[in-house]
């Protein structure tokens, strides 16, 4: 997919038609606007969300959508109209999507005029304009709404990918994404048709066998019930993070310079106490792995002398290590000659000598526990017996951090009290909206926690019930044709879930690796590393340690997120192409950033822009003149072919309204 052409017209602070002509170049690929904060930054993101999807982000509302001066300017009775155009090529056919809403003046008042329309046109083969008739969720079919934040996004924001509430975002986006999500939808299909069988197998069953039989088909309603739960309180997760993220973004960008700089303070502490959060688990598990491990050679390490000088005492005499093996005695007695020559027959002198020796002979089992034993006291006596100081040194950096978070966790608190103690009305509400959203995420991934395992126990029990219900023996041709079919559908859906992992993990693997390279082309520090962990954890660790980073900054956690985007937008444009994948495959999509350098250090801002054309086939930037600085500048003009910037309108006008006009430059 590639976009060729926004066009916005009376669309918020944006006044009168402006055209925004995209590069298409393939090494040219960035198209940048800048702004000064407060021409219209947040709103350009929103043109994308309200043309392709229909709603807008706060601090914007629809329903003051029509440009305000636009709409003073209207004369009675005259009508005009809020809209945003977007041209684009998809899979080598081209789009033009429109969506508006008119607005009429009578007196005083200035309303909208009917519904909101929105058009969908495209060129045919030979290039005549055709109209698509079922607009519905059409874009949706390109790129899923739940999934634009991770091509349409506020470049400061994204580094919650790089959390841990990101995992799940992370894993479905690579799924959907890629397409394999169409073998989760297999998974269904198997399981509705094995049920199906299951209800037709019944009526040649015995009454023990047909209880067998209810119990599964009970155990599988129990399974959807509990998935529809889990997908309702998704869903409700999801909603109300969308709605915390839009109450950041009204106080970030509210007129209260004290308010900005409050939320701005909140968002570094909220950072740093999710770092903290990360050590302290991290932490807390190597505490565990300590204590499971080396404890118990601390607790015996008393005896080690005494049971070394036995086994001492037996390798003196001989007894251990054995010299002869019974296996050897064995292969003699068996083979009917000695190691001499001599035949060994039952009875002879020479027979009774060699099965003498078998009662002193020693078995290979106990020759290798003797060396395993006497090797493992020899290298724990060498090694120091640190136990109790990394204990309590792990006990003690724990408690630093927990210090550490308690502060942290006491000026967020203060933080929201200011400002639910404001004295602007709105400024109040919003902050106590925001307490109610927190809670009802907490209680929201709390139970989502408890269904994943409840969900987990269940599919054991249809397991096992599954199992006894393919050794049921039953009698006649139908029913046995229907007892092979069932057991081939519970076959194959097996084989789905093999193929679904498999391709998940490979994914998952050329994914890392994918990370890796574009965050080694980013980062400031050369010994972080980035990787994407088998539970789809995006993870900073130092090279030297391999453990986490102490305290990941907001930067790395953007760098972060930006290479997973980029690798994930690389990766499925790559596997467009591939036939093995083919059914499985994603497209080439652009990216579409606000603010890619807000959080950056100038080392970062520096490898960012020089790296951000990679990140896609076309990458849109939306930067203030703040961030756009030299060292910005320089690294990305090799790879910007067309530069806008938005503007404050003409003084006189502005008198009257604020306004904002896009020019070419």
């Amino acid at each position: 997919m590639i976009i060729k052409r926004l066009t916005v017209n009376n669309f918020f602070r944006f006044y009168g038609k402006s055209d925004i002509e995209f590069s298409c170049d393939a090494d040219k690929n960035v198209t940048v606007i800048r702004g000064e904060n407060g021409t219209g930054k947040t709103t350009m993101l929103n043109a994308f969300y309200w043309c392709l999807y229909g709603d807008v982000t706060q601090p914007l509302y629809i329903e003051k959508i029509f440009n305000e001066l636009a709409e003073k300017q209207l004369k009675d009775n005259e009508t005009d109209e809020a809209s945003v155009e977007i041209a684009f090529k998809n899979k080598n056919i081209e789009y033009t999507m429109k969506r508006k809403l008119n607005f009429m003046r009578r007196g005083d008042d200035v309303f909208k005029i009917g519904d909101e329309a929105f058009t969908i046109y495209y060129k045919d083969d030979i290039g005549n304009s055709k109209e698509v008739k079922d607009t519905r969720n059409f874009f949706d079919g390109i790129i899923p709404q739940n999934l634009r934040g991770f091509f349409f996004f506020d470049g400061e924001r994204i580094d919650r990918l790089s959390q841990v509430d990101g995992r799940e975002e992370i894993k479905k986006a690579t799924l959907d994404i890629l397409g394999l999500t169409k073998l989760e939808d297999l998974k269904m299909f198997f399981d509705k048709i094995e049920r199906e069988l299951n209800a037709d197998q019944k009526r040649f069953l015995s009454t023990s066998e047909q209880k067998l039989s209810d119990e599964y088909e009970a155990l599988c309603t129990e399974r959807d019930k509990r998935l529809d739960e889990l997908g309702t309180f998704k869903d409700n997760m999801q909603k109300a993070q969308e709605n915390l993220d839009d109450i950041s973004r009204f106080l970030e960008t509210h007129n209260s310079e004290i308010v900005k700089g409050l939320q701005s303070q909140r968002e570094l502490a909220e950072n740093h106490r999710d770092a903290l959060i990360k050590q302290i688990d991290e932490k807390n598990a190597t505490k565990t792995r300590l204590i499971t491990k080396d404890f118990k050679n601390t607790l015996i390490s008393s005896c080690f002398d005494h049971v070394y000088d036995y086994l001492e005492s037996k390798r003196q005499k001989g007894e251990l290590p054995s010299d002869i093996k019974t296996q050897f005695i064995d292969d003699l007695v068996k083979s009917e000659v000695c190691i001499c020559g001599r035949p060994l027959c039952e009875h002879t002198p020479e027979y009774e000598a060699v099965i003498a020796k078998k009662a002193n002979a020693g078995k290979t089992e106990l020759d290798d526990a003797y060396h395993r034993l006497t090797g493992y006291i020899k290298q724990q006596k060498e090694s120091p017996d640190d136990f109790f100081s990394k204990y309590h040194t792990l006990k003690s950096d724990v408690f630093d951090l927990e210090q550490d978070k308690d502060v942290t966790n006491k000026r967020i608190k203060q933080i929201g009290k200011e400002l639910a103690n404001s004295d602007e009305a709105d400024i109040a509400e919003k902050e106590n909206l925001r307490t109610t959203i927190k809670g009802d995420i907490e209680e929201y991934r709390n139970k989502i926690s408890w269904l994943n395992i409840e969900i987990e126990t269940v599919n054991k029990k249809i397991e096992n019930k599954n199992h006894e219900l393919e050794k049921v023996s039953i009698k006649g041709a139908q029913a046995e044709a229907l007892k092979k079919r069932r057991d081939t559908v519970s076959k194959l859906g097996q084989l789905n879930q093999e193929i679904q992992s498999y391709f998940i993990e490979m994914t998952r693997v050329n994914l890392d690796k994918r990370i890796k390279e574009v965050f080694d082309s980013m980062k400031e520090k050369p010994y972080r590393i980035a990787s994407l962990t088998n539970d789809f954890v995006l993870k900073i660790t130092n090279d030297d340690t391999n453990k986490d980073a102490r305290i990941l900054s907001t930067g790395e956690g953007q760098i972060a997120s930006l290479a997973f985007i980029g690798s994930l937008v690389s990766y499925a444009r790559d596997k467009m192409q591939d036939k093995l994948m083919s059914d499985f495959s994603g497209g080439d999509f652009p990216i579409v950033m606000d603010s890619p350098f807000g959080n950056l250090s100038a080392g970062h801002k520096g490898n960012v822009a020089r790296e951000i054309g990679n990140l896609a086939s076309q990458v849109i930037v939306i930067v203030s003149d703040e961030q756009w600085s030299s060292i910005v500048e320089q690294n990305i003009k090799p790879r910007v072919n067309a530069l806008y910037k938005m503007i404050d309108g003409d003084f006189e006008d502005q008198s009257i309204a604020e306004h904002t006009e896009i020019r070419r430059i």
